[in-house]
């Protein structure tokens, strides 16, 4: 949850967005046929103003008439406020959201390995004990489609082994051995990503067998 004063600034932005959004244009200006009257008026003003010529009274106040209602400068100046506010805003919290998604890469690299996950209670060894997993079994790790593929088997006790350029080495979960693999600041489920090769060269992934268990203990 948000801190409180968070929550406020967020809640105020959105009011003064939607404030925005609400106010109400002014009114109605000149139309095109107008707007081109206007033109053609203050052309004819200008020229007979150049050549010292006096500006016909009817002609004057029609100007004045048509300067009157003409809001276009008006609208284009509001609207020139409005959006040099909004670009403002947007930069402001450009650079919020930049630091933000920096806090949140940080904490992912800092979470536990694996990250929080259901915990079914099942663990390698019941599926070996059951019968649904062996030690003699092939097994498989790879996290990326078109990634590098690593050998494995099991212990009797339930360890899982992986092979590496430096020799097998153990570990005591899935997850870990997935994680340790691939890498610092990296977090795997290890039942998504470890597998069974079956013998008709079929694999199965961890996550399916645990699944059979599951099904087995219901069904008893």
């Amino acid at each position: 949850m948000l801190p409180k004063e968070i929550t406020t600034h967020i809640k105020a932005l959105d009011q003064w967005l939607d404030q925005l959004n609400q106010i109400s244009a002014p009114p109605r200006g000149l139309s095109a046929k107008e707007l081109k009257q206007l033109q053609a008026v203050n052309k004819a003003v200008e020229n007979l103003q150049r050549n010292n010529i006096p500006v016909p009274e009817d002609l004057r106040r029609l100007k004045l008439e048509l300067s009157a209602r003409d809001v276009t400068g008006y609208q284009n100046q509001e609207a020139e406020k409005q959006l040099n506010a909004v670009e403002t805003v947007i930069r402001a919290l450009g650079k919020t959201i930049q630091n933000a998604r920096s806090h949140r890469e940080r904490l992912k690299t800092t979470r536990p390995a694996g990250g929080k996950k259901k915990n079914y209670g099942i663990s390698l060894l019941d599926l070996i004990q059951d019968g649904l997993l062996s030690p003699d079994d092939h097994l498989e790790l790879q996290w990326l489609k078109d990634g590098p593929v690593h050998k494995g088997k099991l212990m009797d006790d339930g360890q899982v082994m992986v092979k590496t350029s430096d020799g097998w080495k153990s570990y005591t979960s899935l997850s870990t051995a997935a994680s340790q693999m691939a890498g610092p600041g990296r977090s795997l489920n290890g039942w998504k990503h470890w597998r069974r090769i079956n013998s008709d060269g079929t694999t199965t992934s961890f996550e399916d067998i645990r699944s059979q268990y599951i099904q087995k203990g219901m069904a008893r």
